[in-house]
């Protein structure tokens, strides 16, 4: 009981502690981007969600810190291109009125999954510690970059047919149809029913199967003998399925058709198995071209986001090179000047 108290003191403290931390540091400034201040605060709005779905499937390590680094790099990245077009905006005399501010809110609110109640909506905003004022200003601001992007999209209509091809080229198998191949599998259970079998022994006889497997011996037979899956007595053969068929797990599937015609994959595994995969009598999908109507407009589409993309990164390169852009530590040192962010 008394172990039970102490834990439970030592937890409070901590979490007291953790709590203002985040508190003191909540508002500290990271980076001023001509001017314009942004905040730690708004790193955690933009950060939040994805913040936790990392904290909840990634055990604590260094993976873990990496990720979340990454990911506030991005979104102070993020946040510092949106001051940039903000500041452009303001230059070339834009406003968002009011009410244009006031109608996107409420598309909101009818939407899901607040359905149209505002109250719910209120007490959402409440839940997240902001208030329709700061909503309202986020929101203009999103607003105002939108109407930016748009303005630097509208500009190009048009794809020349080198650009086609070249598109075409890069997103082929998109237009494939669906290939066929007979799917044979062989698994190995890391957990061995025989207690005197490790992990490691499991990994060497898969290794070993798969030797003899390049060495000439029959895939089928193998399987019989070592597989422990459902269709081990079988040769392990799955039968003929397509790439779009839900009968095998989808990362086999895609181990599957990235094969050759009677070619066996290296050793796959998860949390629980070693696998090796073979496709035979693969018959790929027939290719549509170019010529074809359906496929001409989807890489027109897919041309256009390329050139339009290309031309709002060389945008923003173009407006950092002549911003005024500083970043901060946690303790407010400068650690970034404008002409290191051009890197960015």
């Amino acid at each position: 009981m008394l172990r039970s108290s102490v834990s439970f003191l030592i937890l409070f403290i901590f979490l007291s502690l953790q709590t203002f931390a985040e508190k003191k540091s909540f508002n500290s400034l990271v980076a001023v981007v001509n001017g314009q201040a942004i905040t730690q605060s708004e790193v955690q709005e933009v950060t939040t969600a994805t913040r936790n779905i990392i904290m909840l499937s990634q055990p604590a390590g260094p993976e873990r810190e990496k990720r979340l680094k990454s990911l506030r790099q991005t979104a102070l990245s993020s946040l510092i291109e949106r001051e940039l077009i903000l500041s452009e905006f303001i230059k070339m005399g834009g406003r968002i009125k009011d009410e244009i501010v006031d109608q996107d809110i409420q598309r909101i609110i009818d939407g899901e999954p607040f359905n149209g109640d505002r109250n719910k909506f209120l007490t959402e905003l409440r839940k997240a510690g902001s208030t329709i004022k700061r909503y309202k200003d986020q929101r203009k601001k999103i607003l105002s970059v939108e109407i930016m992007k748009s303005s630097k999209a509208k500009g190009i209509k048009l794809v020349t047919p080198q650009k086609m091809q070249e598109t075409y080229n890069k997103n082929k198998d998109r237009f494939r149809e669906e290939s066929f191949a007979r799917i044979r599998t062989l698994t190995i259970r890391k957990n061995s029913d025989d207690p005197k079998k490790s992990t490691k022994d499991q990994k060497l006889l898969i290794d070993t199967i798969r030797k003899k497997i390049n060495d000439g011996e029959d895939f089928s037979e193998l399987a019989k003998e070592h597989s422990e899956d459902s269709v081990a007595e079988i040769g392990g053969d799955r039968g003929v399925l397509g790439e779009n068929s839900i009968e095998l797990r989808r990362d086999l599937k895609a181990a599957a058709f990235s094969l050759k015609s009677n070619q066996v994959s290296e050793v796959l595994e998860d949390n629980y198995a070693f696998y090796l995969i073979k496709a035979e009598d693969k018959k790929p999908g027939k290719l549509k071209t170019l010529g074809n109507e359906e496929v001409k407009e989807e890489i027109n589409n897919l041309a256009l986001l390329d050139l339009r993309r290309s031309a709002y990164e060389r945008w923003i390169t173009k407006l950092k090179k002549t911003a005024s852009i500083r970043r901060f530590d946690s303790n407010g040192k400068l650690i970034t000047k404008s002409s290191e962010e051009k890197n960015l």
